[in-house]
């Protein structure tokens, strides 16, 4: 089963990366679209218990090899 790792981009440069070191497994990569999306709905979510604007941030996914496979900015997912 694929492994896809969603890291936070918090801020711009290496510092500024959440990295993901878990991962995900998903049986299907026609999937993976509709786990960033939850995943960052959950995040948003988060907002008022953390703290954090989400909608700053956005999830990089990257697959087994470390090829970004999606870029997604959490603005894009906010209500």
């Amino acid at each position: 089963m694929p492994r896809y790792f969603l890291s936070v981009r918090y801020k711009a440069g290496p510092d500024g990366l959440a990295v993901d070191r878990e991962g995900d497994e998903l049986p299907d990569a026609a999937l993976l679209a509709d786990h960033v999306h939850s995943t960052a709905r959950h995040l948003i979510g988060q907002t008022r218990v953390s703290g954090i604007d989400w909608r700053r941030c956005s999830l990089e996914v990257t697959d087994e090899t470390g090829a970004l496979v999606l870029t997604l900015p959490l603005a894009d997912v906010a209500p």
